[in-house]
């Protein structure tokens, strides 16, 4: 802690200029604590508190803070920061009580942080059934009004905690949860309905796909079966695959959300198997073979399961151009152990 003694003297014009000189070197020096900046609870968003409550619902930025000196050490962003400057502030500390937009897309886009997300291909979450929108920003906080930004994805606090009919604010017991809170017949959010889907539609029926026909991780598959076999990582046959392990949302060539790259899902996949990348191409509407063979890979091999899929792995029968939605609905196991 630094103090600063003040002496009297006659009051002139230089002693004044020396002063205020003074304050404006210690100002600059001193480190600044954001108290309503939570280091422990994660917490970025600016609260009335801001300021000691004197900042808050101010639109400048720069009348308290010194470009200089923010996020000194935190070098990825401050790099951002340094050039794009104030502007950056609302994507992760909110609006500070004004009517600002949250500028998200000034950091995460494919030229600054072009892994967090990936965002490459036409296809993502745009709360559009018909056609592909552009991504903006309003878009990315329906999902992470909150987020930590401390690079590790935790579902309590990197999502948006959406009140629900049936289990009000209820706390996510997993990611499935929060995608469920919209992606159902019955309890949809008020603010963001399913529109055009039909009554097939898998944006409707994924709450009783997961909850009643999936058996992508119901626990009583042995891995036994003929088709048995996966790759290393941290999947067995009584993990529950998670939505966004094979849907992802922020870009994909491929309809129905489906990954189009190893890194953007598959999380818990050998690291090194996943971000080798391998591409996913999805054919025609039915074939996922290069999908399936990320994790699956025959120990007995039959039915081509030899065969390049096209991605560079083997692993799984019938691998190019047949129908795997004959059998294996959304991810249905009609055999023990596949």
């Amino acid at each position: 802690m630094k103090f600063i003694v003040v002496i009297a003297m006659p009051r002139n014009d230089n002693f004044m200029r020396l002063l205020v000189l003074a304050f404006l070197v210690i100002f600059i020096t001193l480190p600044v604590q954001a108290l309503e900046v939570s280091r422990a609870s994660g917490n970025l968003l600016l609260s009335p508190s801001h300021g000691g409550g004197e900042a808050w619902g101010k639109k400048t930025c720069s009348s308290c803070h010194v470009l200089q000196r923010m996020h000194k050490n935190v070098p990825n962003i401050k790099t951002i920061v340094d050039r794009k400057k104030f502007v950056t502030c609302t994507g992760c500390h909110g609006t500070n009580g004004t009517t600002a937009i949250r500028e998200c897309l000034v950091c995460h886009n494919p030229k600054d942080l072009p892994e967090h997300p990936i965002r490459t291909g036409k296809h993502r979450h745009d709360f559009n059934l018909k056609k592909d929108l552009p991504t903006t920003s309003a878009q990315c906080v329906v999902c992470h009004a909150g987020s930590d930004m401390d690079g590790k994805f935790v579902v309590s606090k990197d999502l948006t905690l959406l009140d629900d009919k049936l289990a009000g604010k209820q706390p996510y017991v997993d990611v499935n949860d929060f995608c469920l809170r919209c992606h159902n017949r019955t309890h949809q959010q008020k603010k963001h309905p399913i529109k055009n889907a039909g009554k097939r539609d898998q944006s409707i029926n994924a709450e009783d796909d997961y909850l009643h026909i999936d058996k992508h991780g119901v626990t009583d598959g042995s891995g036994e079966g003929v088709y048995n076999g996966l790759r290393s990582g941290r999947y067995n046959y009584k993990t529950i695959v998670d939505c966004v392990d094979c849907h992802t949302m922020h870009g994909t060539t491929n309809h129905s959300l489906i990954l189009d790259d190893s890194r953007k899902g598959a999380f818990l996949l050998d690291q090194e198997i996943r971000k080798t990348p391998y591409k996913v191409e999805v054919f025609g509407n039915s074939d996922y073979s290069q999908l399936c063979v990320l994790c699956h890979s025959m120990k007995q091999v039959i039915h081509g399961g030899d065969s390049d899929t096209g991605n560079g792995l083997s692993g799984v029968h019938f691998n190019f151009g047949s129908d795997c939605v004959t059998c294996h609905n959304h991810g249905e196991r009609v055999q023990k152990g596949l």
